[in-house]
């Protein structure tokens, strides 16, 4: 294969997964990942692709997301989501208060909570879909918040949201999120998902944010104004800096299972 064939090749797959593991196309385009690396390099000075740690990710806008609420079952990432949500499910006590809101790696967490062990769980959620994944699970009392419904986003946010939110309690809350950048904090690209995340944040005893490491060194248009106890994302990345997470939570790598503060 020609290098600007395999160039071409490498920009399309980007484009369609909207993230990728240098270890995956070299596996896909039979290619060594030194080959691979330099290529992503190339196509990073060209802004065809944004490089990260151990891959690429489609070019994006601040203000909007890479990947869309509507692609919640895609496999974008999917093997990273369900080993943060096994790692987040090791936190969940019976009897807990639970508030997570309507993002992918939150769900998978829900499908756990749906099926698992934990007794006389209270789920507070924005999320009709959890609310159906839920049904099955008989030591859930499930609370859905009221307000507007996106459509696009399969949330419910808004004022009354808002203030349903501000109005309770609860011992954990679960979020995703969109970037995590050292100089900009957490972040999101809609205002009114940054404010309701917050307001989640407050509302818990302990909050956690699940990440996968497509996540880190992208910033987007709204920030999400909390500290956060427990950041969980898949495992450690020789070419990201944790160091200034480590001074405002506890940093949870899911494969090591371990936690850094």
């Amino acid at each position: 294969m020609l290098p600007e064939e395999r160039k071409k090749m490498i920009y399309e797959i980007v484009c369609k997964q909207e993230s990728v593991r240098v270890s995956e196309l070299s596996r896909m385009l039979e290619t060594s990942e030194a080959t691979i690396r330099r290529d992503l390099e190339e196509l990073d000075e060209r802004k065809r692709v944004i490089r990260t740690h151990g891959g690429a990710i489609a070019p994006y806008s601040v203000g909007k997301a890479i990947s869309s609420p509507e692609l919640i079952d895609s496999q974008v990432c999917a093997a990273e989501k369900k080993r943060i949500s096994q790692c987040a499910y090791q936190y969940i006590r019976d009897d807990d208060t639970i508030i997570t809101d309507s993002s992918s790696t939150v769900m998978e967490l829900i499908q756990l909570i749906a099926t698992g062990e934990r007794k006389n769980l209270i789920i507070v959620t924005t999320s009709p879909m959890s609310v159906s994944i839920l049904s099955v699970c008989k030591e859930c009392n499930v609370i859905l918040i009221g307000g507007e419904y996106n459509y696009t986003h399969g949330t419910v946010e808004g004022y009354i949201a808002n203030q349903m939110i501000k109005d309770i309690r609860a011992d954990k809350c679960f979020i995703g999120i969109n970037g995590i950048d050292e100089s900009f904090g957490y972040s999101t690209p809609r205002p009114v998902d940054a404010e309701l995340k917050s307001l989640m944040i407050k509302s818990a005893r302990q909050s956690f944010i699940l990440a996968d490491y497509t996540k880190f060194g992208r910033m987007y248009f709204a920030r999400v104004d909390a500290d956060v106890d427990y950041l969980i994302t898949d495992s450690r990345h020789g070419d990201v800096s944790y160091r200034w997470l480590k001074n405002r939570t506890h940093l949870v790598y899911a494969d090591e299972g371990t936690s850094e503060k």
